[in-house]
């Protein structure tokens, strides 16, 4: 496991992955190193591999049942925020209703067809539809923007009720980041969200974008952009907010606090 670690904390996940499968093949009852190798291939976007091994570890062990459920609805959650990608709202999809959504959808739809005019007018359209929230992180209040013009205002939140959550920053109320324990909680890390309607609870958030394809974006070490038209950028990598005019990842973001919304006058 010392191996395992090694390659993750040096940014390797597919040689963390290489190395776990050949220590299972020595040692193929440790099975706190198959559950390890279950996280690392979510992270490593290989779900159905990793939905695979849940069902065969939970069959074996059935007092890993409750954890690997767990983690079967997070791959469920994480399967609906891929769908959002392409343009789909899926089922298991929790979000307000109203134009916002409406326009988020329809930037993923167009982007995903190659329509970049039209993914640009539905950027501009969720920016004006945009709340303002006054978030306080040390002293510095302003207003939370994902960098992604594909997500603008949005929190993205995988539950373990197998529901993806979208956010608008205007609802949240506080927000804080549990410590890493498990190799998964360092790209969907574990949080208390409490919402401004009074509601809370516990939920993983994403700690960066879709559509990775190295081993340094898929573990947030890392941010590159993509410019698709002069006013659309999508990320890759860690994600980073817009808090007044700095730039933050989610953990520098620990709590937030909301004043109430006022419309953007943003174009």
């Amino acid at each position: 496991m010392n191996a395992v670690r090694e390659a993750l904390a040096a940014g390797q996940l597919q040689g963390a992955i290489d190395v776990a499968q050949q220590q299972l093949k020595k040692s193929p009852a440790d099975n706190d190193l198959r559950a390890c190798l279950v996280e690392m291939l979510c992270l490593a976007g290989q779900l159905e591999r990793a939905d695979d091994l849940l069902t065969a570890l939970a069959r074996r062990h059935p007092d890993w049942i409750p954890g690997a459920a767990n983690l079967r609805q997070l791959l469920r959650a994480q399967q609906a925020r891929l769908a959002l990608r392409a343009g789909q709202l899926a089922d298991d999809v929790i979000a307000q209703p109203g134009p916002s959504l409406d326009a988020l959808v329809a930037i993923n739809f167009h982007l995903a067809q190659g329509e970049l005019e039209d993914a640009q007018e539905a950027a501009f359209a969720l920016e004006r539809s945009r709340v303002i929230t006054d978030p306080a992180h040390e002293n510095t209040w302003g207003a939370i923007r994902d960098c992604d013009d594909s997500l603008n205002g949005y929190l993205e939140g995988l539950g373990t009720d197998g529901r993806f959550y979208l956010w608008q920053w205007s609802e949240i109320d506080t927000l804080q980041l549990h410590p890493v324990t498990t190799p998964i909680e360092r790209v969907w890390r574990r949080a208390e969200v409490g919402l401004t309607d009074g509601r809370q609870g516990e939920v993983f958030l994403p700690l960066t974008y879709t559509g990775n394809t190295t081993d340094s974006y898929k573990l947030g070490r890392e941010t590159a952009w993509q410019t698709h038209a002069p006013a659309l950028v999508t990320g890759l990598g860690l994600k980073l907010f817009l808090v007044g005019e700095a730039a933050m990842s989610l953990e520098q973001i620990a709590q937030a606090k909301c004043r109430q919304p006022e419309v953007s006058d943003a174009v």
